[in-house]
């Protein structure tokens, strides 16, 4: 199964393999790759509508900065994703953070750790958690 999903109608993308298929992203400049595709994307929007999804996990090597800008998100509660800041920068951070505010959106700390970030939709009032100090 091949598919891209991303912000708006369908349109094609280049997509480079590489030999850790982790690694593989449509950024040409993220290092060797062994082979390049053409990839017509999915609207995001119109499939999380379609698949009833509340919930949006992402590990997209970049990508995630411009799909959070221009998706709306029907119906997410929750987006996790890992931050590429060696790819985009500081600025690419605040991008991202500014666009799911705008979404509303906040950074939810119970459920990130380091680069790997949870951001929720407010679900009420939280009661105090104590953590064990070898527990963060």
């Amino acid at each position: 199964l091949k598919g891209i999903l991303a912000a708006g109608p369908p349109r094609p993308f280049t997509f480079y393999v590489r030999k850790d298929l982790w690694m593989s992203s449509m950024d040409k400049d993220q290092g060797p790759y062994e082979r390049e595709m053409t990839i017509v994307s999915t609207d995001a929007d119109d499939f999380i509508v379609q698949h009833g999804a509340n919930v949006l996990v992402m590990d997209i090597e970049g990508a995630e900065r411009e799909l959070l800008q221009h998706a709306k998100l029907p119906g997410i509660e929750r987006v996790y994703l890992e931050l590429h800041d060696h790819l985009y920068g500081l600025d690419g951070i605040r991008d991202i953070t500014q666009a799911l505010a705008l979404k509303g959106y906040a950074y939810d700390p119970r459920g990130s750790r380091g680069p790997c970030v949870l951001f929720a939709k407010d679900d009420g009032p939280r009661e105090y958690e104590e953590v064990e100090p070898d527990a963060a």
